[in-house]
């Protein structure tokens, strides 16, 4: 038998143990996979079920450690999802068309509940409490001669200059606060303001008890006349109150309220309620239970 045969045979006879050994990594990768992807599932479920157990026995983390928590979360802008959670627009963020409906939801909406009260555009001064990326400072600047944007993230502040900036609006007024200290924009804000704006907000501030400083705040900055504006997400069973703790894992629960206590709260800070406006459902972000309130502050 001459050499090239052997070297033809030997070829032929390596060829099937070269097919077996790549077949057995494959199915090694795809069990090694299928084997991660149900422990990290496990490890989702075990973390999920202990969570869900302390929120039925009532555990809650102070004040203070979850203002840390959050004022930590929204510092850190290289997560994943900041961009998305802040409503930016773009990469990372909202599509243009969910960033632009947002807006202009709220939009339509505060002025349809706006014509139950005296108060009518144009306006001299619109502050927005979490103004983010500036989903509702497009359109609300439309409608205020000055437009004051307060948030806990420098860099979403400045998200919100360029949004107003490419709109023409060069005049906006951003204010830097801490988590633990909302009333120290109490003396940045140069004059009372003719509307207070404040949308998904309140779902992630540390406690329902913040939310009263908050109120409190905002009636203080409001001139007599001037309106609030105010969405929330409502509770409807124990598994939808305030978690009040763990701020990472619940970012958007961590704070609810019955209807009607942010309405008695409203009222107990001074507030006049005139409006509230369910929304079970709200496709834009796929989330639920969202209310929106709308306050005056009496002229008298």
């Amino acid at each position: 038998m001459s050499n090239a045969m052997l070297r033809t045979r030997s070829a032929s006879d390596v060829t099937p143990a070269v097919a077996q050994t790549s077949n057995a990594r494959v199915l090694w990768f795809a069990a090694t996979l299928m084997l991660w992807k149900t422990l990290q599932y496990f490890r989702r479920s075990l973390r999920d079920s202990a969570l869900f157990a302390a929120h039925i026995v009532g555990f809650r983390q102070a004040e203070s450690t979850i203002a840390a928590d959050s004022q930590r979360y929204w510092s850190n802008t290289s997560q994943r999802s900041f961009r998305s959670d802040s409503h930016w627009r773009g990469e990372g963020g909202l599509s243009e068309e969910t960033w632009l409906a947002l807006g202009q939801f709220h939009f339509d909406l505060f002025n349809d509940l706006r014509r139950t009260t005296a108060l009518a555009p144009p306006l001299q001064r619109v502050i927005e409490w979490g103004c983010g990326g500036g989903s509702n400072a497009a359109p609300f600047s439309k409608i205020a001669e000055q437009f004051i944007g307060v948030d806990v993230s420098q860099a979403s502040l400045d998200e919100c200059g360029k949004t107003l900036r490419d709109a023409g609006r060069p005049d906006y007024l951003p204010i830097l606060i801490d988590v633990a200290d909302p009333e120290g924009a109490l003396a940045r804000v140069p004059e009372p303001c003719d509307l207070f704006l404040c949308t998904y907000v309140f779902e992630l501030i540390p406690t329902p008890e913040y939310g009263r400083r908050l109120m409190q705040v905002a009636h203080r900055l409001l001139r007599p006349g001037g309106l609030a504006f105010i969405q929330i997400k409502y509770s409807t069973t124990l598994r939808t109150r305030s978690r009040g703790f763990g701020y990472q894992f619940h970012l958007a629960s961590m704070t609810t309220y019955p209807i009607d206590g942010f309405w008695e709260l409203a009222t107990n800070v001074g507030f006049v309620p005139k409006a509230v406006y369910l929304l079970p459902k709200e496709p834009l972000v796929h989330d639920e239970r969202y209310a929106y309130y709308l306050l005056e502050r009496p002229a008298s």
